[in-house]
């Protein structure tokens, strides 16, 4: 039974990645009025040990025994995983795995923390959502918790990008009507440039359901228009220049099983196409897990195609 372990995941930029969640369900500083799983349920920003790292390494060990060689191992999953005091010890663990390059998605909120930028330089890619350098817009989109400050963010990640040796690629998330002016996307302009080792942008919206149906899609040509007035000389990409089907399968040794799907839905909305992918399974069995699990009530299938856990 995996308890921190999920995946691999159909990720649209890398590739197969098998995922690690140190947080409870929705565990985060955020509460984010465009995140695809639901609202924060444990709303804090204060660092603790929520889970044994030590278990951790042990379940990853296991699960790599499972699979072919994923293309990355990443530290994501429910909540934000920097709230975790024990990143550090797992990211060095994974390095001496040698199995595959290991990856952090973050909120940016803690790297204000010298602790928690420590801790990151052991990764080899960090991918840090940036939506905005107002705070007022931060608020609104981000609902943080009330000690954050978004000045001592901005700048923590300054500091972490000029020792960094691995990949920085920023994600912004694109909300229409909120951070998509003239006068926002100048002040992420100025500020990514002035982020030393900067390797790519990432241009995010809000692909599947969000929390909050207030939020509405960027189309590509508003993010073809935001990329354009950026005007980065690093790489800048987009939601919809990524494939939703990783390339190859992930090459289980064993048959899926229905809480696999649960797992992986937990965390991951998928399409039954990348779940057969990820799964290494065929069609029809997919198709009938999921029938399964509908049929309790488990899953449903949203307007997009996406299958999802029940609220």
């Amino acid at each position: 039974m995996r308890t921190y372990i999920f995946g691999p995941v159909p990720s649209r930029r890398l590739g197969i990645s098998l995922g690690v969640d140190l947080t409870p369900t929705k565990t985060c500083s955020f509460d984010c009025l465009y995140c695809q799983l639901s609202k924060t349920k444990f709303h804090t920003s204060t660092r603790a040990q929520f889970c044994d790292p030590e278990d951790v390494i042990k379940e990853l060990k296991s699960v790599l025994g499972e699979i072919a060689r994923p293309d990355w191992i990443t530290i994501s999953g429910t909540g934000e995983p920097t709230l975790h005091t024990g990143l550090g010890f797992i990211l060095a663990e994974i390095k001496k795995l040698d199995s595959a390059p290991s990856c952090v998605i973050t909120n940016s909120s803690l790297m204000h923390m010298p602790e928690v930028r420590h801790e990151l330089m052991l990764s080899d890619r960090l991918l840090p959502t940036l939506t905005t350098v107002n705070q007022f817009t931060f608020e609104r989109i981000h609902k943080p918790t009330t000690d954050l400050r978004l000045k001592e963010i901005l700048a923590g990640l300054q500091l972490f990008s000029r020792d960094y040796t691995g990949a920085i690629e920023v994600e912004v998330f694109v909300c229409p009507g909120i951070n998509d002016s003239a006068e926002e996307i100048a002040g992420l302009r100025d500020y990514l440039c002035s982020l030393p080792n900067l390797a790519s942008v990432y241009l995010n919206t809000a692909v599947r359901m969000p929390v909050d149906s207030g939020v509405s899609t960027a189309d590509q040509g508003l993010l073809n228009s935001f990329r354009s007035a950026l005007n980065l000389s690093v790489p800048v990409t987009t939601a919809f220049e990524h494939s939703f089907v990783p390339p190859r399968s992930s090459n289980w040794n064993r048959p899926a099983l229905s809480s696999d799907v649960l797992k992986l839905l937990l965390r991951h909305p998928c399409s039954e196409k990348q779940l057969e992918q990820v799964l290494s399974s065929a069609s029809d069995k997919i198709t009938a897990l999921l029938m399964e699990l509908a049929d309790q009530g488990k899953v449903r299938q949203t307007s997009n195609g996406d299958w999802t856990l029940t609220d």
